[in-house]
């Protein structure tokens, strides 16, 4: 059924049984595809991997990616701050089977895990993922998937009220293409399980299947669990100020693509600032670029004015500060799936609204003929164009009353009669957000579950080739992709613009290729879109400040051909199509300046910039003491919390992630952590009413009253930290009437 066949599912309300009725159907050579992110079936996937550790006949490969874990915490300190929250957020998820085993090195020799996506930076020191990692282009996954021979697909789906229709709501992005590879390939049979669960949002459109096109479902209470939550991170002023540079590249009526994590939830709130608090928006964004750093970004003057025509997202990750654009009506353009509709619209010749030179206009462009055919009608009754009760009897227009109807376009009347109840309606079907998959805290879940109908209905969850490639439908896309502005990060840069995004230089891979250089390569093919690479300027590495702006590395993800726009916290650079001394010029601008001098000798030994080259004063000022001075107002500071869109966090939870963040980066030598305990030291010792945050953070974390000497210096180091790093100037979630909408 997973290539297409129609018959009732096999139900099951027991993974085990289901496991054992797969097996019966496929056999003992499994390939199991898993989806990405939480649209895995874990209690399927641990049922069969439960089988194959039993029975060493069975050969399991699974074939999947981003498995998602409960935090586990490296460290006591780590481990008191974590319990809590998996006791409130994670009551009933269970982690998939295979997790400890690979952690474990324990895999048994008949199962293989194969990843394209690996949790960021969690195994790094894991030989056995690190030599089952398959690198692939995020589009390219299911033709690979194939190759491997998968003959198994299981994800979690959501059931409709009626149960007869399950949507593939967070992971349409692999299931969709593979079942399309399955059968146009009639010699390879993809069994498809649904593992259905009423807490996953029921997301309409493309990612909707029957129920018949299932081959087992498992169905019942056990499934209706709640799903994984990804806290949304604390957001530094590192951060944000990346973010002030992005803002100020995205066009108004464009194209949005970010990613997820601290960056991403900052730029989304701060193109909120750039709509709802303009002119502190612009105040700000000025101070982090004056006209003289504007020089290397002179094809892209700053965007400063507020959303008037509104932004289309199309974003293989959907990330919870699209909800936040929406609520504040910035992400309101829609698109159309129709290229030569969506071409009427970008140029102007009609609106979303229907009336009489709609038809004409379509008319003209040779899209409908006149008088209308059959297909015209039902094109036409698609979008909402003419009344949804004309019908067509033989070779026959029919009236609402049954009467033959002229669909000659020439006469006024005859339009206005055609376009009926729909005149002056907006078009249907507008879509203003397009995603693969999508991963978030617990609150934007509840957000999409709640979320009306109507609303819902404008959010395409659809196949990852469609957001990722121009490949196939390449006119429609084009058309609905205006001023596109794919926003990715890399952990560093060379200095002739080749991204490193995915691994180290001696082959670990952090994360992965994921859909990264497939928009990269999209930017440069869509005439106006642009490809923006964001990476801090610097990192903390063993306790000390290292560029990541380097010379050169072993391994890039993004070759340099390909450069486009670079960001850092001091500006944007535009590299596309530089010469290499005037790409290296524009690096050392926006790199931090305790590393330019070392650069710049670099370039001059290798002959890429001239001897005499100097850099010029306005850039030898990049320091975080100049990113704090823009930020140090408390107005400024009142616009910019630590977590804008909202938190799963209690506010004791919310400071304690952004000290113990900031401790990690600090705690690696014991002499520079001394003040830093001292000060800890003094805190816990204060109980004046200034002290009272830190000591409900301190009970928060089971310190208060502790007597051990072990746990009295961790005591110390956590109130060190709450008091040093969290800036009490800054709110932690938005003030009251500070983001309209949400």
């Amino acid at each position: 059924m997973g290539n297409g066949e129609s018959a009732q599912p096999q139900r099951f309300d027991s993974a085990e049984a289901c496991a054992d009725a797969v097996i019966a159907e496929v056999g003992k050579n499994i390939v199991l595809g898993l989806p990405l992110g939480i649209g895995k079936a874990n209690h399927f996937a641990n049922a069969l991997y439960a089988r194959a550790e039993q029975d060493p006949s069975i050969s399991l490969t699974i074939f999947t990616a981003l498995t998602l874990e409960l935090p586990r915490g490296h460290s006591a300190i780590e481990r008191r701050f974590i319990q809590p929250l998996l006791d409130r957020l994670y009551p009933d998820y269970i982690d998939l089977a295979y997790t400890a085993a690979r952690r474990n090195h324990c895999l048994p020799d008949n199962i293989e895990i194969c990843e394209f996506f690996l949790l960021t930076g969690a195994y790094l020191n894991n030989p056995v993922v690190q030599r089952d990692y398959v690198s692939s282009n995020y589009t390219h996954v299911p033709r690979d998937l194939m190759d491997r021979g998968v003959n198994v697909i299981a994800q979690v789906v959501s059931p409709a009220k009626d149960g007869q229709r399950f949507s593939l709501s967070s992971n349409p992005d692999l299931t969709l293409p593979l079942l399309k590879l399955a059968r146009e390939q009639c010699d390879q049979r993809v069994f498809l399980v649904g593992e259905s669960n009423p807490q996953m949002p029921y997301m309409p459109g493309d990612s909707e299947l029957a129920r018949e096109q299932f081959d087992f479902l498992l169905e019942g209470k056990d499934f209706d669990t709640a799903l994984f939550a990804a806290p949304s991170p604390p957001i530094g002023l590192t951060e944000y100020a990346q973010a002030f540079h992005i803002a100020s590249l995205i066009r108004d009526g464009g194209t949005l693509q970010v990613g997820i994590g601290a960056l991403s939830d900052a730029i989304c709130h701060v193109l909120g600032l750039r709509h709802s608090h303009n002119p502190d928006y612009r105040e700000m964004l000025r101070d982090l670029t004056a006209d003289d750093s504007l020089q290397f970004r002179e094809r892209l003057p700053l965007e400063e004015g507020r959303f008037e025509r509104g932004l289309y997202g199309a974003s293989e990750m959907v990330p919870p500060g699209f909800l936040h654009l929406r609520h504040l009506d910035i992400l309101r353009r829609e698109v159309y799936a129709d290229a030569a509709l969506q071409k009427l619209i970008n140029q102007g010749e009609i609106t979303t609204k229907v009336t009489g030179d709609t038809l004409l206009a379509l008319a003209r462009c040779g899209r409908i003929s006149s008088p209308l055919t059959r297909e015209d009608t039902e094109f036409l009754q698609k979008f909402g164009i003419i009344d949804p009760s004309y019908s067509w009897r033989g070779h026959r227009l029919l009236s609402p009353e049954g009467e033959q109807e002229d669909c000659d376009l020439n006469s006024e009347s005859g339009r206005r009669r055609l376009l009926g109840a729909c005149a002056n309606q907006p078009l249907d079907g507008g879509i203003w957000l397009h995603g693969g998959f999508y991963l978030g805290p617990a609150f934007m879940y509840q957000e999409l579950r709640e979320m009306p109908a109507a609303e819902l209905a404008g959010i395409n969850m659809t196949a990852i080739d469609y957001i990722n490639d121009l490949q196939e439908e390449r006119e429609l896309k084009v058309a609905q992709r205006q001023e596109a502005r794919f926003v990715n990060s890399g952990m560093m840069v060379t200095l002739g613009g080749a991204v490193v995004s995915d691994g180290l230089g001696q082959g670990q891979v952090v994360s992965g290729v994921g859909g990264q250089y497939n928009f990269v390569a999209q930017a440069h093919e869509l005439k106006d879109g642009r490809s923006i690479i964001a990476v801090p300027s610097t990192r903390i590495s063993g306790g000390e400040v290292q560029s990541n702006i380097v010379w050169e590395f072993p391994h890039t993800t993004i070759p340099r051909h390909l450069r486009d726009i670079v960001v850092t916290e001091y500006g944007a650079a535009d590299l596309r199509g530089k010469t290499d001394r005037n790409v290296m010029v524009a690096m050392l601008a926006i790199c931090d300046s305790r590393f330019q001098e070392a650069l710049l000798a670099k370039a001059k030994a290798a002959g890429k910039i001239e001897p005499d080259y100097t850099i010029p004063p306005e850039f030898t000022r990049n320091t975080p003491t100049r990113i704090h001075a823009v930020f140090s107002d408390r107005q400024r500071l009142s616009l910019l919390p630590y977590y804008p869109l909202g938190s799963d966090f209690t506010d004791e939870e919310a400071m304690l992630a952004i000290a113990l963040k900031r401790l990690k980066g600090h705690s690696r030598k014991w002499w520079k952590m001394l003040p830093l305990i001292l000060a800890g030291r003094a805190a816990y010792r204060d109980r004046s009413e200034r002290a009272a945050y830190v000591h409900r953070c301190l009970q928060r974390m089971g310190f208060e009253g502790t007597d051990t000497f072990e746990h009295r210096l961790e005591s110390y180091a956590v109130a060190g930290a709450v008091r040093k790093f969290v800036d009490l100037r800054r709110p932690l979630r938005p003030l009251r009437g500070s983001c309209p909408g949400k």
